[in-house]
Order: structure tokens, then sequence, then C-alpha cells
């Protein structure tokens, strides 16, 4: 059945295979994916390598790959740690095309493992590998069970239009399970461990290519290659073939329990998520809803509005369903006077109520359907979700059959169904009939707010950075840059700043003269690169209004600091303008070890990180989106007119965003982080004001690769 070529059908669908370090002793996990080869019905000739047997379940055993003096696509390599670089070199020489490593001690087991495991790719030679610590392949269409994963003994595997990639091979079989245990199946599933070859990106283009995949699934720990990811995101929305992520490691916890398993780096999961969304990647928070997004998504673009209409035959049931879809964040649209007028001359009488219940109207098939189709047609809503309740169990005809008659042209609407009770026949109807169906309001819910967040892939703006903010920061010395000469590169970028001066550190020096050149209210704060938090070190004095408590207070302030930081390198006294504004705004760049460049929006002041109230993007980024993403920060709708609010200068606040952002665009992309915190926001048409930040470039011998292989 494959029409795969070259390296995928290699990989996916070999017309030979060699399992290296295979047992014939049944309870030992090196016997199993010989027995699961054949019992999923693989035909093809199956070479067991173990020196110390003749012959294994009845085929022919060989003492290495180069005895067996055939063709081999596809090796198994099933040999503890300390035997896999043999292996792997036996496997080359004998010209087999692809290898899978099953054992791990590789690059997740830190820098010993990692030059391990570069060796192996050296063994390799022209030989493709998949892993190590990858739990092997599966392919349902041909018969390809080439995993020693114990869900194999299923009797069958479930056929189907949905491929899996997976950066943990555990959940390659837990999720072939539960797709299997509500009639869900696969195209194609891989284990890609810890892609020391053969990357998750490149197979999502094998994948792209196969006319059996319909939708591609990922299970990620991590983004290895942020380009290679993104040329095959953007390749497979062109192509009109879903890819639907989730993403584990959404707690810090289980960031570092990714990080330990598969030997990379984690970013920040914002920034993953933000990089993913700009892709047109679909993004899930529920294993369930990975498995039941396929329906919903084929055939279908992004949506342009966010409305769900929801209606029930239970009250209840309903009800979760729209709490959980308002947690998600979706606007749940109560039906409109033309949509009402139009049932009742149907002779249906309906509400304006947010959710349209149907439980007092009798569960009937007419009143049902002829609801649904109305909401399918109406232009009040983006979506509708239909939820039944126990007629589903008893009686599909009153609801289920309703839903799959309205659904039957694909694809009007997105409609999606809940069912209440466990009703496996009518659950089964709808997905034979294509149609979005769910076990749970929770999953139903992130499926719809999954939908309703996705988005083309955002194509990034044309930039540059100003050669002067390149030419201030080759001037300044050093890895951490102190406030005042961060300052420098941010004002060369554009983004205006509050007046300064600066005093050195020795308090002898300061005449009357010096200290009334800003003139008076003033703001003081220690020069210092290694004080990041200048209030807890007592470092920053406010509305100083004479020469003397200026004076005053510099005293201070480096008193303070020199007791609570004895080591900080102190640069001085850094002198402000005493600026005011309706907002502080925190703007933040990064470049994540994951995904590259970032730009974030947030809360300023000594409050940003306890509100965690951001935004994030990955940069650079147009005035449109920095836009969106001061819409998206919930605080900063006071500089945005919320009830009548004076409006802040949010034109000022944008352009400055993308300013920040075009830090991405230096040569070289030198800069690890940039923060300026806080910028002030003034009245409408009267600017900002940047009032306190930091730089800090990438270490120079840190490139690309290094970070997101580490």
């Amino acid at each position: 059945m494959s029409a795969l070529t070259g390296l995928a059908q290699a990989l996916m669908a070999p017309d030979s295979i060699a399992l290296i370090g295979a047992s014939g002793v049944i309870g030992k996990h090196t016997s199993l994916p010989q027995r699961f080869l054949r019992s999923h019905g693989y035909a093809g000739p199956i070479y067991p390598v173990n020196p110390g047997r003749a012959e294994i379940f009845g085929e022919k055993a060989f003492v290495s790959a180069c005895a067996i003096g055939q063709p081999v696509d596809h090796a198994l390599i099933m040999v503890p740690t300390a035997g896999v670089e043999a292996a792997v070199a036996d496997c080359a020489a004998a010209g087999v095309r692809c290898a899978t490593i099953l054992a791990n001690g590789f690059a997740e087991a830190g820098a010993a493992g990692l030059a391990r495991q570069q060796h192996l790719l050296a063994l390799a030679g022209g030989m493709r590998l998949l892993g190590p610590n990858s739990l092997g392949i599966i392919n349902p269409l041909d018969g390809v069970a080439l995993s020693a994963n114990e869900v194999l003994s299923i009797p069958t595997l479930t056929r189907g239009s949905n491929a899996l990639i997976s950066q943990s091979g555990s959940m390659l079989g837990a999720l072939l399970s539960r797709g299997s245990s509500r009639g869900i199946g696969f195209s194609r599933m891989l284990s890609v461990g810890s892609e020391a070859d053969i990357s998750l990106a490149e197979i999502g283009n094998m994948l792209i290519d196969d006319e059996h995949t319909e939708t591609i699934l990922l299970f990620i720990e991590t983004i290895r290659d942020a380009d290679a990811f993104a040329a095959m995101a953007r390749r497979a929305y062109a192509a009109g073939k879903p890819v639907v992520a989730f993403r584990l490691g959404r707690s810090d916890i289980g960031a570092e329990l990714g990080a330990s398993h598969t030997g990379a780096m984690i970013g920040n999961g914002a920034a993953v998520d933000s990089f993913l969304r700009d892709l047109g990647v679909v993004r899930v928070q529920l294993i369930d809803t990975l498995l039941d997004m396929g329906p919903l998504l084929a055939g279908r673009r992004p949506p342009s509005g966010k409305r769900v209409s929801v209606m029930t035959t239970t009250g209840g049931g309903g009800a979760l369903v729209v709490d959980s879809l308002c947690e998600r964040g979706a606007a749940i649209a109560a039906p409109d006077a033309a949509l009402i007028e139009k049932l009742a001359g149907d002779g249906i009488a309906i509400s304006d109520s947010p959710l349209i219940d149907l439980t007092l109207a009798g569960a009937n098939a007419a009143t049902y359907g002829a609801v649904l189709r109305a909401l399918m047609d109406s232009a009040h809503c983006d979506m509708v979700v239909a939820v039944v309740g126990s007629s589903a169990q008893f009686r599909p005809d009153r609801a289920i059959e309703p839903i799959a008659a309205a659904c039957a042209t694909p694809p009007g609407k997105p409609t999606m169904a809940f069912i209440v009770p466990e009703a496996e026949a009518s659950y089964t109807l709808l997905k034979e009939a294509r149609i979005p169906v769910f076990r749970t309001p929770e999953a139903c819910a992130d499926a719809a707010a999954a939908y309703l967040d996705w988005r083309a892939p955002r194509t990034a703006p044309p930039a540059s950075a100003p050669a002067a903010a390149a030419e201030a920061l080759a001037r300044l010395p050093g890895e951490a840059l102190n406030a005042a000469q961060s300052r420098s590169v941010f004002a060369a970028l554009g983004i205006p700043q509050a007046g300064e001066m600066l005093l050195d550190a020795d308090p002898a020096g300061w005449d009357d003269a010096s200290l009334g050149r800003l003139g008076f209210p003033v703001v003081a704060k220690i020069l210092s690169r290694d004080i990041l938090h200048k209030t807890e070190a007592g470092g920053i004095a406010l509305g100083l209004g004479s020469a003397d408590a200026l004076r005053s207070a510099g005293r201070l302030i480096l008193e303070r600091v020199a007791q609570h930081f004895p080591q900080a390198r102190i640069d001085g006294i850094q002198v402000e303008t005493m600026e005011q504004g309706l907002a502080e705004v925190m703007l933040g760049y990064r470049h994540d070890p994951g995904v590259g460049p970032t730009i974030t929006v947030a809360t300023g002041g000594v409050m940003a990180e306890l509100f965690r109230d951001f935004s994030i993007r990955t940069a650079p980024v147009g005035v449109d989106t920095a836009h969106e993403m001061i819409a998206e920060v919930k605080s900063l709708a006071i500089v945005r007119g919320y009830r009548g609010l004076p409006r802040g200068d949010v034109d000022a606040l944008a352009r400055a965003i993308v300013a920040l952002s075009a830090l991405a665009c230096l040569p070289g992309q030198p800069i690890a982080d940039a923060e300026i915190n806080p910028v002030l926001v003034k009245g409408e048409g009267k600017g900002i004001a940047a009032v306190d930040g930091l730089i800090v470039r990438r270490p120079c011998n840190q490139n690309d690769e290094e970070e997101t292989t580490a």
C-alpha cells in the first residue's frame, strides 16, 4: 500500500529488516519486534542477528549484519549501550540504508553521552540513524510493527489518516492504545528519540509527501532545530496538511524532566508556544484532543472569528461545555434576533441565552436538526458545538443522526459534538461520518479553543537593525552591560529614553553644578552590571528635589550596596529625570535556546514577575503584531481607554516593541537578553520614556547548533 520512496520508504516501509540483538527467548524485549512484525502482517524478509543462535522463531539467524549477504533497508539495533557503536559500524559496513537505535545513554546522559552520540554519526558514514533512545516505527498500512513496545500485542493495528511523530517512545504506544480503544487509526507512527541524525522536521517533510497522511500529530518536548522545524511547518500548511502539537514541559518541573529525558536544552515554554502559533501549528493541551482533532481540521483553514454557539439537549451537559470554553478564552455567541425570528417561523422558540437549551422543547430529530442547520447557516457565530444527552445512548435518531445529516456536506461551518453519556454506537456513528466528537467537556473545549486560536503562518516583517545600534554595541566591552551602556544601544534603536547624567562612584567629585544639570526632581540609581534588581539592593531613590537631596541619596545608595553586594562592580550613580506615565511596561528580548529570538511585552515595574501578565512572539515583529501584543496584556487595558480611562500612547509603545525586536536582525544575533523595565507610557500623543534596562551578550563561542543540541 505504501507510496513512500527513498529514505521515507526505507525508514517507514522497508522491504527488508535486520534485527540486531534479536532474542529467541520469549519474555525478553528483544524477542518482541520479530514476533510483532509477523503477527501484524509484515511479509518482507527478516534477518535476526545473534551470534549465539542459528535460527530464531523459525527464521535463520546471522552472526552479524555483514553476514546477511542481502540488501537490508532498515536495521533495528537492540543491543545495550556499550555495544551500539560496534553494531552501527557493522550495519554501515553491510550497506544497511538506515538504522533505529533503541538504547539510551547518549545525549541525555551529559557530555560523555553526547560525545558517544557524535561518534555514532561518524561510524554510520552514509547510513542514516533514527534515535538513539527511539522506540521504533509503527506503520499500520504496511504491517510494519518495528518496535519493542508491548502495546503491539494488540491483535490489529487500526489504520487511519493521522501520522504521529513523538519525542517520547512510551507515548508512541500510549497513543496507539488510546486511539485503538476508540477506533482512531494512524498512517505512520515514529519515535524520534534524541534526533542525532534523522530529525522530527525531516520526518515531517516525508509525511507531507505521504498521500496516506492527512494530519501530522506531534508529541514534543523541545525544538532542536528551529529553522528546519519552521520550514517543515510552513510547508505543511501550504500543502493543506495541518500540524497539531501537544507540548510537554508546560510547568518548570515538566521542562526539567523533558530536558533530562531528551538531552536537549529546553527553552521558555511560552516562547515555544508562540513559535508554534506563528508557524500555523495547532496547539492542544490534552492528549485526548490530540487524537480527536483530525476531523475538525480536515479540509479547513484557520477561522476568521472566535464566536462559539452551543446547543444542547441537556442543560447540565451544555453548561459543562460552556464553562470549559470560557476557561479557555472562547467567546460564547448568544442567538441574535435574526436567528430567533427564523426559528420562530419554523415553530421553534429559543431565547437569547448564551446556551441554546432544547431540553424542554423535547429531543427530537425535527427540532434538533432545524436548530443545528440554522446555527450552521447563521452569521452570528464561527463554530457550533452540539451537545447530546441521554438520547445518544438509546435513541440516536433524535439528535445524533440529525448531526450526521447536517454535516453531510463538509467543509461547512466547523461543527463538533460532545456526547454526555457513554454511548459507543453514537460515538462510532459520528466518527465514521468524520464529525469531530468528544467524550469529555474539557477535550471538546480544548479542541474548539485550539481551532479558534489557529492562525496562518506569520511572515516576519522585512526588518533590519539600525547600523547605529550595531556600532554602539561594538564600542562597549564585556558580556553584561550596565544600564547606562544598555540605554545607548536602546537609544540607537530609536527607543526614547529619560534624560540622564552619570556620577562617578566617588562622592568627593559631586559639585552642585553637576548635580543640578538635569534639573529636579530626579531619580538616583546604582550603576552596576552585577546588580539586576536595584530596589532589593537598596540601590534606588525617587523624587529627589535638590542637589543636597541627590548628594545624600547617592551616598546612602553606595553605602547600602557596598553592605549587601560587596563583590559587585560599581560604575557610579545613574541620575535620570523623574518621568511620569499612565502605566509601566516591561519590554524584553531573548534569544531562546530552543526557538531563537523572541520579544515579550509584560506588566512593568517590580510586579512584573509576580503577575506574569505578558504576550510573547518570535522576533522581529511589525507594528500590527506589536499592537496585538499590547492588546493581549490584560493590565495594559488602562492605556487602551478601558471604561473611559485616558488613553496612553499605544502607538509609541508599539514602535518601541518593533524597535527592540530588531535586535534579532543584528549580524550574528549577538544579544542573549535585553530588557527595558519600566517603559513609562504617557498620555495619547505624548510618547514613552524608557527609564531602566540591561543587555547581556551571547557568549562569543556559542552558536545556534551548540544551543539546540547540547
